[in-house]
């Protein structure tokens, strides 16, 4: 995508089309909810630049009915990058279905690792195409507002589609997306909850260790300077603990597969983060040797063997004769 003229504001049409081709009007309280949350969508964009959008209504047309936004960013500095964000988001709200967060290689996650650095690297002017692609693919707001929006939507029977032009610069050819009411469903958040598991390897510092089996408390640690809790599921490891063949003492520390699993409720945005030590490699202080984790070798079934002795006492016809 290239950058859009600097001097130019952002025209949205939202098409609304019934299956009666002469009809130009719709629920009223429908309409305005579907207008107030992509207006909000593209409101929550601020967020990236500390500044304030102005988004104007011209009066609307027939033709179905066509609801007409232009976005302007009056801020002359940001106008350009700002924009051109604005037309990701508008095209993002009516692209397809709701997929998952795309894969941030290395390079990416750390210049969009949270919102000030997503803020610091607009201002630097250094984001490409997919860093846009990638901020607006995993914007909160933007999932939140789109699921509102064809969710009021689908209330009105007569929509059979709704079509968005999206137009930034009188040079390059409009975005035209066109949703099929068949398709509603698909932009609707069926769930409340959001979950993103990530496995990581990790040294952790214990600082409240559970020695007592069967208890149920949380392991307190210091992990990356930071205090957390976490639970515990290797079961060797655990054994060796309750036996006490493990001393805790100040500055002993685990070597371990950690998994998060952090679950964000989409409507409230709260955020929960759990922890879980699934594999103790080594453990050892500070200064002193390291000390590996012995783990049990499972057995591994042989089928073939199992096999052949369900049927050992069995004979065939050849053993008969």
């Amino acid at each position: 995508m290239k950058n859009v003229s600097s001097n130019t504001n952002l025209k949205i049409e939202l098409r609304y089309r019934f299956n009666d081709e002469n009809k130009h009007s719709m629920n009223a309280e429908i309409f305005n909810e579907c207008e107030k949350q992509f207006i909000k969508a593209i409101k929550s964009t601020e967020k990236y630049f500390e500044d304030t959008l102005e988004i104007k209504i011209k009066p609307r047309e027939e033709g179905s009915l066509i609801d007409i936004l232009t976005v302007v960013v009056n801020n002359p500095e940001i106008r350009t990058t700002f924009t051109t964000l604005l037309v990701v988001f508008a095209t993002k709200f009516f692209d397809s279905k709701f997929s998952s967060a795309k894969h941030k290689t290395d390079e990416t996650s750390k210049k969009l690792e949270n919102l000030q650095s997503i803020k610091e690297q607009i201002k630097s002017g250094d984001l490409t195409e997919s860093d846009f692609d990638y901020i607006a693919s995993n914007d909160k707001d933007l999932r939140k507002h789109k699921s509102n929006f064809f969710k009021s939507a689908k209330q009105e029977r007569d929509v059979i589609k709704i079509e968005s032009t999206t137009k930034a610069d009188i040079n390059v050819q409009p975005i035209i997306i066109v949703v099929e009411r068949k398709d509603f469903d698909n932009f609707i958040i069926t769930k409340t909850t959001e979950e993103i598991e990530e496995t990581q390897e990790a040294k952790i510092y214990i600082v409240a260790p559970i020695l007592i089996k069967g208890r149920r408390d949380s392991w307190k640690g210091i992990f990356e300077n930071s205090s957390i809790d976490f639970k515990v599921s290797d079961k060797d490891f655990l054994q060796q603990v309750w036996n006490k063949h493990i001393n805790f003492q100040n500055g002993t520390f685990i070597n371990c597969e950690l998994k998060t699993i952090t679950t964000t409720n989409i409507e409230t945005e709260e955020t929960k983060v759990s922890r879980e030590v699934i594999h103790v490699t080594n453990y050892g202080e500070d200064d002193t040797p390291i000390k590996v984790i012995t783990h049990r070798k499972r057995a591994i079934k042989d089928t073939n063997t199992k096999q052949l002795n369900l049927f050992s006492n069995l004979k065939t016809d050849k053993d008969k004769e």
